[in-house]
């Protein structure tokens, strides 16, 4: 059989054409894409090799982004899956596959510091010690955090699975602005509080393409 091609037009009519925003928002993705790599790339080749603290903030860092794109990939993953509509899709894939790479660098961090990818610190404690000196005494007295910044709950998650249409839609725009705005604040910690530089350039290049990244699903959001 001869494959057919979805984006061309019935007999005697001209191919349909793709969307302007979709072009826009692929274009958008790649300049961020390849302003984080770049942020990336100054970070490895940067300074000397050093000890990491198993419980310091470059560790804390790579631990707690990891688990926090691992949700965001598993949300593009649900919404990809479901929706029918493919600006939504084309987003969705693009978080998936840019984040899973990100979170395979991080893991790689680790491994590279012969450190083990589960801390036994909660989630951002990293954050609380930076933001208390190093006063133990202020640390202990900080309120434990149970969840990351912008992390969806099991209910929220559940509720993705289970929408459909518009619907999903929405609520998968909603959650993965907040989640990138929580992965902005960890991300910002980091530029302040990590140690080496490869982690605070990686961290900066992710605060500027998730901020870019947030404008352009607040631009979607309203057209749904």
């Amino acid at each position: 059989m001869t494959a057919v091609n979805p984006s061309a037009g019935a007999a005697g009519h001209p191919p349909r054409p793709v969307p302007r925003r979709g072009l826009l928002w692929a274009v958008f993705v790649t300049v961020v894409i390849l302003t984080a790599l770049a942020f990336f790339a100054v970070g490895r080749l940067s300074g000397a090799p050093q000890q990491i603290s198993d419980d310091g903030p470059d560790a804390g860092f790579a631990r707690d982004m990891q688990v926090h794109h691992a949700q965001a990939v598993e949300m593009a993953l649900i919404i990809r899956d479901t929706s029918t509509n493919e600006e939504i899709r084309a987003v969705a894939y693009d978080i998936a596959t840019t984040q899973q790479h990100q979170k395979g660098q991080m893991f790689a961090w680790l491994q590279g510091w012969g450190l083990s990818q589960a801390g036994t610190a909660a989630p951002m404690a990293w954050m609380q010690a930076g933001e208390h000196g190093p006063s133990h005494e202020a640390s202990a007295a900080a309120a434990p955090q149970t969840q990351m910044e912008g992390m969806a709950t099991p209910e929220q998650m559940q509720s993705l699975r289970t929408a459909s249409g518009t619907e999903a839609d929405r609520l998968f725009t909603d959650l993965m602005i907040r989640h990138h705005q929580g992965g902005v604040a960890m991300a910002t910690a980091a530029v302040n509080l990590a140690e080496t530089a490869r982690v605070r350039d990686f961290a900066a290049g992710l605060v500027e393409a998730q901020n870019a990244e947030i404008l352009a699903l607040q631009d979607l959001r309203a057209r749904l």
